[in-house]
């Protein structure tokens, strides 16, 4: 009897284990079918000719050129172009949403404009289609510059027939025995030298520019804007100069202008660990509401030394009359050490509404002399 009923429930046991074998193998090959169904919808419906076109070398002021891509319904249904996307506004399509009966093809024109865009160029335009697929065309080639007038190669109009390619130029880093300097073309279109002189508005002290006193009639040539920090200085942080242009004893409505960051100079790799590295626990101090005139302060900010040296504050940068910092030029942060900062905003010093002002923390921090934070708030009637 026991045998018999060992028996029965091993055929059960086999039974259902069939069933379960059954049911899974049924899942596969539906599983299988919808897989075989989907990549039969998503074969390729519309077939190019080609999907890459190369222009070749064109002329930037030769006018727009223009290919049409020809393309054949190669599948069993009708099928129609939904739309045509270009990643730059300088690539216009144009096509038809008329759908193609299988067999026979439709086309789509992409015209380029050249103008300004000197150099290769390679432009890409998505085709989507009702058949659920995305193309992708692409329009290449080389654009040849053309020969810009005086106007645009010298846009700053000084005076007396002279004009400048620039007028301000931003420096970034420069360290303590080191020197920047940027190059402004100038040209003298008059028919007679003109003298200039440069006369110092703002100055940081170490900001020069090296210029001929007198232009030539007809002639072009480069000044010279730069910046020299001598070893021994002792200033850090932002630099601004400005500088009054005067053509023949007249003030040109024109200025030059120069910004540099004054920092640390360093010999060392930026992996050395002995180097300070500073981490700000966050980046904005939002005060939300201030009644006017009411101050409010914030001490949420902590900065960290991850390095493995002494952190040095070099300098700190905000507008005095609505902000006050406890934080200040040659403070330390040892080595693992943080240090809390207390900000103090001043409403009676701003207008009503938002108020955002960047503040500048400059470091000894080798890889990032630099870091800034930003301090919003709203002042509000009290």
């Amino acid at each position: 009897m026991c045998k018999n009923f060992e028996r029965n429930f091993q055929k059960k046991y086999i039974f259902v284990s069939d069933m379960r074998t059954l049911l899974h193998f049924k899942t596969l090959i539906c599983v299988c079918s919808l897989l075989f169904a989907s990549n039969l919808y998503a074969q390729q419906c519309i077939q190019f000719e080609h999907a890459t076109w190369d222009f070749g070398d064109i002329a930037e002021d030769g006018g727009k050129v223009s290919h049409t891509f020809i393309y054949k319904n190669v599948g069993k249904q009708p099928v129609s172009i939904l739309r045509v996307v270009a990643n730059c506004g300088c690539t216009t399509p144009s096509f038809s949403r008329q759908p193609v009966a299988p067999g026979a093809k439709g086309e789509i024109e992409v015209v380029y404009d050249p103008m300004y865009r000197p150099g290769i160029f390679s432009k890409n335009v998505t085709v989507k289609t009702s058949a659920g697929e995305d193309i992708t065309l692409v329009v290449e080639g080389k654009t040849l510059p053309r020969k810009k007038s005086i106007e645009e190669q010298y846009p700053f109009v000084i005076g007396s027939g002279v004009r400048f390619s620039s007028n301000f130029h931003a420096f970034a880093y420069v360290g303590r025995g080191e020197s920047v300097e940027e190059s402004v073309e100038w040209v003298n279109t008059s028919a007679k030298d003109v003298r200039i002189e440069f006369i110092s508005l703002q100055s940081s002290g170490l900001f020069t520019i090296d210029a001929p006193s007198v232009l030539p009639a007809g002639k072009s040539g480069v000044l010279k804007m730069r910046y020299v920090i001598p070893r021994s200085s002792k200033t850090y942080g932002t630099l601004d100069d400005v500088v009054k242009v005067v053509v023949d004893g007249k003030t040109s409505h024109v200025k030059l202008s120069a910004n540099v960051i004054a920092v640390d100079r360093y010999d060392r790799m930026e992996e050395d660990l002995t180097l300070p590295a500073l981490e700000m626990s966050k980046k904005i101090v939002k005060f939300a509401e201030v009644k006017y005139p009411l101050s409010a302060s914030d001490d949420s900010i902590v900065l960290r030394n991850e390095g493995g040296s002494d952190l040095i504050i070099r300098a700190v940068e905000y507008p005095a009359q609505t902000l006050s910092c406890s934080l200040k030029a040659g403070d330390r942060i040892p080595a693992g050490g943080s240090l809390k900062v207390r900000f103090t905003f001043n409403s009676s010093k701003c207008d009503y509404g938002p108020y955002s002002e960047r503040v500048r923390i400059i470091t000894n921090d080798v890889v990032q002399p630099m870091q800034s934070l930003r301090v919003t708030a709203i002042v509000v009637s009290k």
